[in-house]
């Protein structure tokens, strides 16, 4: 009987070893798998990050320049008001 006992965990052992190695066995196929595929699409990927970027950075420099209108724009409407006399209020009219 105690043979009989013996064989039967050593079988539940090696069918739970053989399992999990079989479960590993396929994840790892399954990964390889996965791998191939992200590495084949690298290249696309890639062009299309670039291509993401180049157009951050136009519209970087298209603010970039608006503003810099903008401050001009700004700036020379303050130093033409500094340019102007200041003239009667119209308050000062009515009286």
């Amino acid at each position: 009987m105690l043979n009989s006992s013996v064989s039967l965990l050593t079988a539940i052992g090696t069918g739970i070893v053989v399992f999990f190695f079989t479960k590993a066995w396929v994840s790892m196929k399954g990964a390889r798998a996965g791998h191939a595929k992200a590495k084949a699409a690298v290249p696309s990927a890639r062009k299309s990050m670039w291509s993401a970027i180049g157009s951050l950075f136009k519209v970087g420099v298209l603010v970039a320049i608006l503003m810099l209108l903008l401050v001009a724009w700004v700036t020379s409407d303050l130093a033409d008001a500094a340019d102007e006399e200041p003239g009667p209020s119209p308050s000062v009219s009515r009286t």
